[in-house]
């Protein structure tokens, strides 16, 4: 490069940095002054209302730059929501505060050392040792923050990402990143902010201040999840817990904390934000968006040139990178599918085994009738223990894949705590077990959420207390309302039993984890598959819940788990259906089924039940049988999908193509293995009424039947 082209950059240089100057200084400048930066901070004046020196004394550490929670102000006093409601809190307990002030690490170290009894601000999902949650106190977003955006939290592997010291984020999620632990929200996205990390995570209503008063680049990238906080306490105060969980319920319910959060955080961000600001002063704005357009035309003059020399290096790194990526991921999956089989080798093979032992046993003792008897219920138990197994798998495989759909749709909680304590008296009968179900705590019963997978999670947690327990014991499920706002309610739900209990380690280190069960010989001994706590976890992650656990070996087990749901103020909410006996008498149904046995159970169920039955064994007989009788004679049709010649799907079509009135209206049922949401939906697609997955439940095929039995079920019901 010559002299002369080297004095023209340094020229172009001076010029670039003198109007990023300009630029940057003058619009800040105005806008610190117009958002207050200069300004005082609100103050909330911490006064000790108990005064009395032999009042007891309440020690509280609390993290000093989690503004708006906790925080010093410009005048030196100690502000913020957390401060004033544990002040309110003290006050109604009639104790003398006393505070301790630092990083959250530090305050974390005095509590668990016993240097203190309560902790302010603790996330709801924390896995801090020997310490007990109060109910959430307030909600917040848990964002990750960068100097550009990502589209999903996977975009974050092989980055570094700055996040609380000890955070459980890190075992949380399985990012495949580099962590780098930080003690204070302000390093995190200073260290992003100095390319330190690539990314940080950081609670949105406290970023939103430091970012503000730092004057700090970085943006919110991505929305992880909602986090609840709450009050820590030490594990020996259980008693000083449940009193705090008294007031703060009723500060959730009269509307104090929403006062709360509504000044310490919707109204103190919207009058000191940026884009207030904004809003006020566009005209100044649009010169301060036309000087940075001007600013970054030159900068992107100067890097042309550069960028386009470090593309190609970049590119063979990129390359490389990837290379590496894969063959790890290879290594990974081979791995897994390693364990997976082995697993399922033995978890398939030990009720097969049964199933074949127990049908030589009636072989040799067929004129023993309690012989024979005893033989069909251990083949039954151990046909329901592979359908499990199935199931187990069916939903881990939609987990892994992302391909789980979590439904939004109105139902009434109790109605629903009450058929999971219908299902499972069922099966504690057995064991000679009480359930009991307490839903005092619910105030609003009309919600919008996914039942569904709120049944999945709840019946898991109740089965396993049914099985680990102990004859004669006892299983609780309790459901409260703990906190609510306009749009949301938060709700606990406990399941607790007096059973063989779980190690401290256990729960640590194996619980959530696949394929595991909590006592030497459970395998065998409790017929389970050790998936189902896995995918517990999987759903109320899912779901933005949050699961706990509390156990001690040889006396229980309680599991608390929390969840969202939307409150229904639609006045249009569902109602029970009252329940009626099934009765299919009289009634001509075409069974279409090419298997032999499948078809032989189908027919003995409905016939039990005095139903007339026709049979096809394939879709081109189905249409043909249909084509063949009288208008209104057949008055449902149970449709296997995967046939030869025509599958269920094709005869579906064809049959609601005709040019018949009951065409149109007869019930088609489809009777099918085939159990994913892709099946579901083409079957409905198709014109299908109804989705029944084999094995079927023969209750459940005569409701099914008997539903549109009431609805008049083909048009000769209606002449």
């Amino acid at each position: 490069m010559t002299e002369g082209k080297m004095i023209k950059n340094r020229q172009m240089n001076m010029l670039i940095m003198i109007a990023i100057i300009v630029g940057i200084c003058i619009p800040l400048f105005f806008t610190a002054v117009q958002i207050g930066v200069f300004a005082k901070e609100p103050v909330v004046e911490v006064r000790q209302e108990v005064t009395d020196e032999s009042a007891p004394v309440l020690r509280v550490v609390i993290d000093d730059g989690f503004c708006p929670m906790s925080f010093y102000d410009a005048d030196g006093n100690l502000s913020g929501l957390n401060v004033e409601l544990i002040t309110m809190v003290a006050n109604q307990l009639g104790m003398r505060l006393e505070f301790e002030c630092g990083d959250w690490l530090t305050c974390r170290q005095n509590l668990e050392e016993g240097k203190a009894d309560v902790i302010l601000g603790l996330e709801t999902f924390s896995n801090m040792q020997h310490v007990l949650k109060t109910v959430p106190v307030t909600t917040d977003q848990l964002n990750i923050y960068g100097k550009n955006k990502i589209e999903s939290i996977g975009a974050l592997a092989n980055k570094k990402v700055a996040v609380m010291a000890r955070s459980v984020i890190m075992t949380m999620f399985d990012l495949q990143c580099e962590y780098v632990e930080c003690n204070t929200n302000s390093e995190i996205l200073k260290a992003v902010e100095n390319g330190e990390v690539d990314y940080g995570i950081c609670h949105e209503a406290v970023a939103e201040k430091i970012i503000e008063k730092e004057n700090l680049s970085v943006v919110p990238s991505l929305t992880i999840m909602n986090s609840f906080l709450a009050f820590g306490v030490r594990e020996d105060k259980e008693e000083l817990r449940d009193q705090m969980n008294t007031i703060l319920k009723y500060y959730a319910n009269q509307g104090t904390i929403a006062s709360l959060e509504n000044k310490w955080i919707v109204n103190y961000s919207r009058n000191r934000s940026l884009s207030y600001v904004i809003e006020q002063n566009k005209v100044f704005y649009v010169a301060y968006l036309i000087t940075w357009l001007f600013v970054m035309f030159l900068l992107s003059i100067l890097k042309a040139d550069y960028s386009r020399k470090q593309h190609y290096i970049a590119t063979l790194l990129e390359y490389q990178s990837e290379l590496e990526k894969s063959s790890q991921e290879v290594m990974r999956a081979n791995q897994a599918k390693s364990d997976f089989l082995s697993h399922m080798t033995h978890d398939i093979r030990t009720p097969i085994n049964g199933i074949m032992g127990m049908v030589e046993v009636i072989k040799k003792n067929r004129s023993n009738q309690n012989k024979v008897d005893e033989c069909l219920d251990k083949i039954q138990k151990a046909s329901g223990h592979l359908l499990d197994l199935l199931n187990d798998v069916l939903d881990m495989s939609k987990l892994e894949s992302g391909k789980i759909q979590l439904e939004q749709i109105p139902f009434e909680l109790e109605k629903e705590m009450k058929e999971l304590q219908t299902i499972m008296e069922t099966q504690a009968e057995e064991k000679g077990l009480t359930v009991f179900c307490d839903m005092t705590g619910i105030c609003h019963n009309e919600v919008i959420g996914s039942p569904l997978h709120m049944r999945r999670i709840l019946l898991n947690l109740l089965s396993n207390a049914v099985k680990y327990n102990k004859k004669g014991g006892e299983i609780h499920l309790t459901v409260n309302e703990i906190m609510q706002n306009d749009k949301t309610a938060l709700f606990e739900f406990k399941v607790a039993d007096n059973g063989i209990g779980m190690s401290e380690s256990f729960i640590e280190d194996k619980l959530f984890q696949p394929f595991v069960q909590g006592v030497g010989e459970a395998r065998t001994k409790y017929q389970g598959t050790g998936l189902g706590m896995s995918i517990v976890q999987r759903i109320v992650r899912e779901m933005t819940g949050s699961i706990d656990v509390e156990s001690k070996e040889g006396e229980g087990t309680t599991f608390t788990v929390t969840l969202p749901f939307a409150i229904n103020r639609s006045e249009n909410v569902p109602k029970a259906i009252e329940e009626q006996k099934p009765d299919i008498s009289g009634r001509k149904i075409l069974v279409v089924e090419d298997n032999d046995l499948n078809l032989e159970i189908a027919q003995f169920m409905l016939e039990e039940d005095k139903a007339v039955v026709e049979v096809a064994r394939d879709g081109l007989q189905a249409v043909e049988a249909f084509k063949n009788s009288r208008e209104g004679e057949l008055e449902a049709i149970l449709m296997d999908i995967m046939m030869p010649n025509m599958d269920g799907i094709e005869a579906t079509k064809t049959i609601r193509s005709l040019d018949r009135a009951d065409a149109k209206s007869i019930p088609i049922i489809a009777m099918t293995a085939n159990a994913f949401a892709e099946d579901m939906r083409k079957t409905k697609e198709a014109g299908m009424n109804e989705h029944l997955t084999k094995p079927v439940d023969g209750e459940k095929l005569l409701q099914v039947l008997y539903k549109y039995k009431k609805r008049g079920f083909n048009i000769k019901e209606q002449e």
